[in-house]
């Protein structure tokens, strides 16, 4: 191991000290614990209930809170079986025969019997938490069934495949319909009505389905939702920004957040309002002000503002060493796609890279959910181009600027992120001097061969037509090495790929690897072989981020100075 690889990754292990708590459900918290590998169950007071040797992907504590179902999955390939904990003991009982994967649970009163939807084998499922013995009811045929809280006996979302007619709700104990959305994302109970956050922002509706209130804003990307008491509590993104409103019927308030970070996620528990806050040197934290209450920090983060080709704003958020001047060797990241948010949040290899000189960029590009609806519709589908063309402009504006040199410049994605990166970087291999992508659907000629593969083809725009073919020709990065006339020009490549991925095969960035081997180029495959596309252990987290470094060091700590 080279000097500066071990410096690395010391720095690495000193930044994954850090735990990353939980918000809290009904009194407990989904969390990991510092210096643990894994999450584990945490009560408010500080009791540790369960550190396992497994991954826990949901927790649901029962209404007495002597019980607390979850999630639980002995790999990281997000396949799990319903998991009972005994909150006073710490005994867990499996349930192999009752297969979720992000599976709404719905407590009895009694908290002796729940109910969930076994989304992996179409089941509606009862379960006797007492004896064991469970019953099963098959949902309805090529529909996606869901289970949320609210009325006497839950609600009842509904989405038919192909039938246009988007989601139903309806109060299973009434019958009533509450209403019918495009795309329902959760329902949660206030009061005796209901809300319903979906595609388009917001509906309150009473028990018989007609609005109270209505909530859109085309320029705000919802994140998350909660209630309290008989207000909403709305998480979301306005101009490459999280803000938090509370919202009733007559007015809206923004909270006080604390400043310098994103805010990922909220919840309601016991009446208070905590806030989940971090940000790229801000280690992760749990605030019920707006303190985030941070330590001295290596380094800063500005907003840079740049002017794309077509005259667009693009932003990046830029994390910096606290001494010394530009240019630096950067890691510009990016995603870009399905309206999801790429936000400055906490990573160990973030600290990690600005300690050794570096800095790290956080690139805002279209196809995301930064800037609401126009500015995801405008890199999506037959669009998608915009997104690549919108990184290359922001690689070329910092180098402008003087923040770093082409040289200096690696661009990193994942998943679709990743696509992105690489597109890029062999679209216009003089704005970098390597790209890093994780988990990346690089052929995009074949998305339908990935599990997945039917939800990328829409973000690609990929119809089957002819002119569908040319234009995903174009812009994926497998084809783009295979054609390349001098492979050896293109910028360094590392395709790192999951051993436990459920959602994206390894061929891609195999044969994208072996392309650019062949004509000449430099090329390397990494595989973080106990992996998967979800939550993973810290140690394979570890090993996954100094292999990033690792390269990113290689390529430009030499010549930085």
């Amino acid at each position: 191991m080279s000097a500066l690889r071990s410096s690395l990754d010391a720095a690495l292990a000193r930044h994954e000290r850090h735990g990353r708590p939980g918000l809290p459900v009904r009194g407990f918290a989904l969390d990991r614990a510092p210096g643990r590998p894994l999450p584990g169950i945490r009560h408010t007071s500080g009791r540790r209930v369960l550190d396992p040797d497994a991954h826990l992907h949901r927790i649901s504590p029962s209404p007495d809170g002597t019980r607390i179902a979850v999630e639980w999955a002995d790999t990281a390939d997000e396949d799990a079986v319903l998991g009972i904990v005994d909150v006073a003991s710490g005994a867990v009982a499996l349930h192999p025969g009752i297969r979720l994967r992000y599976d709404e649970v719905l407590w009895g009163d009694d908290s002796r019997s729940l109910e969930v939807v076994s989304s992996r084998d179409d089941l509606i499922v009862a379960l006797d938490v007492d004896c064991g013995e469970w019953t099963a009811t098959p949902t309805e045929p090529a529909a996606r069934t869901r289970l949320f809280p609210g009325g006497a006996r839950g609600l009842l979302a509904q989405t038919r495949s192909g039938s246009g007619s988007g989601t139903t709700l309806r109060d299973r104990a009434t019958g009533s319909l509450l209403g019918r959305w495009a795309a329902l994302h959760r329902a949660l109970p206030n009061g005796s009505g209901v809300v319903a956050w979906h595609r388009d922002g917001l509906d309150v509706v009473d028990p018989a389905g007609a609005v109270r209130w209505t909530l859109r804003d085309d320029a705000l990307k919802i994140t998350d939702v909660a209630v309290l008491d008989d207000r909403v509590v709305v998480l979301g993104v306005r101009d490459g920004r999280t803000v938090v409103d509370v919202i009733d019927a007559t007015r809206t308030r923004p909270v006080a957040v604390p400043s310098g970070v994103t805010v990922t996620g909220l919840a309601v528990d016991d009446g208070i309002l905590h806030l989940a806050v971090e940000g790229p040197l801000v280690p992760p934290r749990v605030v019920t002000g707006a303190d985030a209450g941070a330590d001295a920090l290596p380094g800063t983060t500005t907003r840079v503002e740049l002017r794309a080709t077509d005259g667009e704003t693009l932003t990046v958020d830029l994390t910096v060493p606290a001494a010394g001047d530009g240019p630096w060797p950067t890691l510009l990241t990016c995603y870009g796609g399905f309206g999801v948010p790429h936000l400055p949040v906490f990573e160990p290899t973030v600290p990690a890279w600005i300690e050794h000189g570096g800095a790290y960029a956080t690139a805002q590009i279209r196809g995301g959910g930064e800037r609401g609806d126009a500015w995801r519709a405008a890199g999506r589908g037959a669009r998608k181009q915009q997104a690549v063309d919108d990184l290359a402009d922001i690689a070329r504006g910092l180098v402008e600027l003087g923040l770093t040199r082409h040289d200096l410049l690696v661009l990193v994605g994942a998943s679709l992120g990743g696509v992105v990166a690489a597109s890029c970087a062999f679209q216009h291999p003089e704005v970098c001097a390597g790209v890093v992508t994780t988990a990346a659907p690089l052929d995009l000629l074949a998305l339908a061969q990935h599990p997945l593969g039917f939800r990328w083809r829409d973000e690609f725009g990929d119809d089957g037509t002819v002119d569908a073919q040319a234009r995903l020709r174009r812009l994926s990065p497998l084809a783009l090495a295979e054609a390349a006339t001098d492979a050896a020009e293109l910028p360094a490549f590392l395709g790192i790929v999951l051993g436990a991925d459920t959602r994206v095969r390894a061929d891609d960035t195999r044969r994208t690897v072996e392309a650019v081997q062949r004509g000449g180029g430099s090329a390397r495959l990494w595989t973080a072989s106990e992996a998967g596309h979800g939550g993973n252990a810290l140690g394979d987290l570890h090993d996954l981020g100094l292999a990033v470094l690792d390269f990113a060091a290689e390529l430009t700590m030499g010549a930085s100075r």
